[in-house]
């Protein structure tokens, strides 16, 4: 990350975006990780989102060891869950980690789509940082200034999660770097796809909903990295 001015004319270098989950089951492989926000109840088991993956099954694939930790009523009812990836998700907030945290001595923390719904997120990923000096955080987040936004401006709508409390963008993200003092950070803007949007529109528009994601969305994603879908937070937590 380069240093800001703040300054709403000044230039901002961003990479050019990847793929969101590819990304983050690259840099869980072989470690032992601790992925927050774990169980999805938006997507899992619906037949709309068949398509989509749940990055909890992609991350087990590749990870020496995974714990899910989720605050949803599903797991709190159980108190754990047991998935089909062989993997456990317990039921925990983020606001109350700590002990779980110093156990399991996690070396990377994941929060897929988690931190726009959570009151006090540098709050919690200060007391995180302090759990687990070192270890290496991946946080995604929707983008304040994506493509799927802007076009939807101009009909009066805003497409957003009745759940979510905050929307951030590069400049705000990368104030949340400086003050958790996130050691190597970088921020990542990860593509837009239309899969778990599919089975919400009739079936012979869906072929023109996928037609106008891969031949107009991503190349513009590409060309201008400001209006990806979302973004990719990676950093470590200082040792001490």
């Amino acid at each position: 990350m380069h240093a800001l001015t703040y300054h709403p004319l000044e230039k901002l270098s961003v990479a050019r975006p990847v793929e969101r989950i590819d990304y983050i089951v690259e840099r869980c492989a072989g470690r032992r990780v601790l992925d927050l926000g774990a169980l999805d109840e938006t997507l899992i088991g619906k037949p709309q989102h068949s398509s989509w993956k749940w990055l909890h099954r992609e991350i087990a694939r590749s990870a020496a060891e995974v714990l899910g930790v989720d605050a949803g009523e599903e797991v709190r009812k159980s108190g754990e869950i047991r998935t089909d990836a062989g993997t456990r998700i317990v039921y925990g907030k983020v606001e109350d980690l700590d002990a779980l945290m110093r156990d399991f001595r996690p070396e990377v923390v994941v929060a897929g789509e988690l931190i726009e719904h959570t009151p006090d997120t540098l709050g919690w990923l200060t007391r995180a940082a302090a759990a687990a000096p070192g270890a290496r955080l991946i946080a995604t987040t929707p983008n304040a200034t994506s493509i799927l936004n802007i076009l939807l401006s101009f009909a009066s709508r805003e497409s957003q999660h009745e759940d979510h409390l905050h929307v951030y963008s590069y400049k705000t993200l990368t104030t949340l770097a400086a003050r958790l003092r996130l050691e190597n950070a970088a921020l990542f803007p990860y593509y837009y796809h239309s899969e778990q949007f599919r089975g919400r529109v009739p079936k012979p528009v869906a072929p023109l909903i996928s037609a106008i994601d891969y031949a107009i969305l991503m190349p513009i994603q590409y060309l201008f990295p400001l209006t990806a879908f979302g973004f990719i937070l990676d950093g470590t937590f200082p040792k001490s």
